[in-house]
């Protein structure tokens, strides 16, 4: 069964790892501070992705998405990623938001998100970049 949680400061156990295994900056739970969803199968959490909001522009910024690297199905990935994005996306369309955007390093998730949503790629060159400050 797939289902997807808000996170909270006690999912941060859990998924801090997973950056510091993917090779990526692990951000400090101060970052975030912000909404949050956790996607499951079964009891397993599997992804995690974050939602910056602009309070001046309804505009949301996507950022932090990771997946649980013990996970090896690339499918199980896919369809937990795919219900809790649907939750996201819904949140906050709900919520108001007209303009959602997001980086990923995946093309195969950017490629998921034109077709599926109908995401426009905007750059495909572009670098990731993120500067943790203390």
């Amino acid at each position: 069964m797939i289902s997807t949680t808000k996170f909270n400061n006690e999912d941060y156990s859990i998924i801090k790892d997973w950056w510091a295994d993917s090779g990526c900056p692990v951000p400090h739970l101060t970052q975030l501070q912000t909404p949050g969803w956790i996607g499951y199968h079964n009891e397993t959490p599997v992804c995690a992705v974050f939602a910056y909001r602009s309070d001046s522009v309804p505009v949301a910024f996507l950022e932090h998405i990771i997946t649980n690297p013990e996970v090896k199905s690339p499918m199980r990935k896919l369809k937990v990623v795919t219900a809790m994005m649907d939750r996201v996306i819904g949140e906050l369309d709900t919520d108001g938001y007209q303009i959602i955007r997001g980086t990923t390093w995946s093309k195969t998730l950017a490629k998921i998100c034109k077709k599926r949503w109908g995401f426009q790629i905007i750059d495909d060159k572009s670098v990731n970049m993120s500067l943790l400050l203390s």
